[in-house]
């Protein structure tokens, strides 16, 4: 018996040094009826039995399985998503990549939490990042593997009671979209679906530190890697004016990035993709202008 704490210590104090979430997923009915996925991030085990997602950052990666093959569906750096009008079928998320404070990214070694989404069902997805220093939360920063960790299991046998898990509410997320099946896949002659932007960095009101400036928003679909148009970004310093940059677009990870030709410092910043900068792969132009703001160091 003595065997049994010692391995649960041992594994415990593993995930301490590592830091790592852990994933896991429950469904439920969905109130409209429609298939659909919520996830939610949060930093430790002390904010979610609070309900307090975050941080921002993380690239999650919702994808299906059609034709033997794994299909991306919806990306996004926000903490909280929801994604519905889903078909029946099987499902997974990823975590790919994470953005440092800088915005730079690091790649992440994890395997794919895998789910089926039935008629009618929302699955919850909940990723928990534990034992990360504060430091690192107030930064911004996410250093992260993720797994799927059987944190039931081990409480069980150590004979603790699991807290109680606040599932993620469809109308407190930060992002919800409700898909277009009749525009699947996309570009087909049923897409009138508009691109939306999920998610962007820096978050607004957020701060980074000072040098030659990173920003991403990330979409809902792929885009038309030729229809960018860089003079319709905007990025504006409160003391340095109008910031001269270079835009370009990741299909790998459907963002657009702009990196600013100069080091910027210790002011604010307001950035703008304005209207019809971009168009999805069907030729439906980005609706409205997208704008945020956020301090440099």
């Amino acid at each position: 018996m003595r065997g049994k704490p010692q391995r649960l210590l041992a594994v415990l104090l593993s995930l301490q040094l590592t830091g790592c979430f852990s994933v896991r997923t429950q469904s439920q009915k969905a109130a409209a009826g429609e298939g659909g996925v919520a996830l939610v991030v949060y930093a430790d085990d002390a904010a979610r039995r609070a309900g307090r997602p975050g941080p921002e950052g993380v690239l999650s990666e919702l994808e299906r399985r059609e034709g033997g093959r794994w299909q991306p569906v919806f990306r996004s750096l926000s903490s909280r998503w929801a994604v519905t009008g889903l078909p029946p079928g099987a499902y997974r998320v990823r975590f790919p990549v994470r953005l440092d404070a800088a915005g730079n990214l690091v790649p992440l070694s994890q395997k794919p939490r895998k789910f089926r989404v039935a008629p009618g069902d929302l699955v919850q997805v909940e990723a928990v990042l534990e034992h990360l220093p504060v430091a690192l939360v107030v930064a911004g920063v996410v250093v992260v593997a993720v797994v799927a960790v059987a944190l039931s299991k081990w409480l069980k046998e150590a004979d603790l009671p699991e807290p109680p898990v606040p599932p993620p509410a469809l109308w407190d997320v930060a992002f919800h979209l409700t898909l277009d099946l009749a525009a699947q896949p996309w570009g087909g002659t049923g897409d009138r679906q508009a691109p939306q932007v999920t998610s962007h960095f820096p978050v607004a009101g957020g701060e980074v530190p000072a040098g030659r400036l990173k920003l991403m928003w990330v979409f809902s679909e792929p885009l038309q890697p030729t229809s960018l148009e860089p003079e319709k970004i905007l990025v504006v310093g409160e003391r340095s004016g109008v910031l001269a940059g270079v835009a370009s677009y990741d299909a790998r990870r459907w963002w657009v990035v702009w990196e600013s030709r100069q080091a910027v410092s210790g002011e604010k910043v307001y950035a703008t993709l304005a209207a019809g900068a971009v168009e999805d792969v069907a030729g439906n132009e980005l609706a409205a202008p997208v704008s945020f703001a956020f301090g440099v160091r």
